[in-house]
């Protein structure tokens, strides 16, 4: 008990109680690795091309006497000509298609805490005395 300054006969009690104290702090959780890695797959394309083929076509005759042979006699020269095809030519490029960003954002969330917290209470109890005798408790 603590005297006050002002009454003699007065005392003060000082009453306490836990207060619990919560604070967060940030730990390493985990590390992460990011790989860039390539993935081979068969893909089939299709592609038009054209080549060059040789048509044949016969015209029958009317007049024979248009196309006698002239006085040589030797075999006309074969007729050679070049044919032509379209080829593919492949090749193979890489070009950028994607750009990744990884951000780390901070999600909130709630973690209940239960403790057990303890205080100090005051009791107060009066005790009536009668001429500087103690009460009887037999006498109610």
């Amino acid at each position: 008990m603590i005297p006050s300054d002002e009454d003699s006969t007065a005392a003060v009690v000082v009453r306490h109680e836990e207060i619990l104290h919560i604070v967060t702090e940030t730990i390493a959780l985990e590390t992460v690795r990011i790989e860039k890695y390539i993935i081979t797959e068969r893909r089939t394309f299709t592609a038009d091309v054209r080549r060059e083929e040789i048509r044949i076509t016969r015209t029958p005759i009317t007049d024979p006497d248009e196309l006698r042979p002239r006085v040589d006699i030797h075999p006309a020269p074969p007729i050679t000509m070049v044919l032509h095809e379209e080829q593919l030519a492949i090749t193979t490029t890489t070009v950028p298609v994607e750009t990744v960003t990884i951000r780390v954002a901070s999600v909130p969330g709630e973690h209940r805490i239960d403790d057990t917290l303890r205080r100090e209470e005051v009791d107060i109890a009066e005790h009536a005395t009668t001429g500087g005798h103690e009460p009887d408790p037999a006498v109610t």
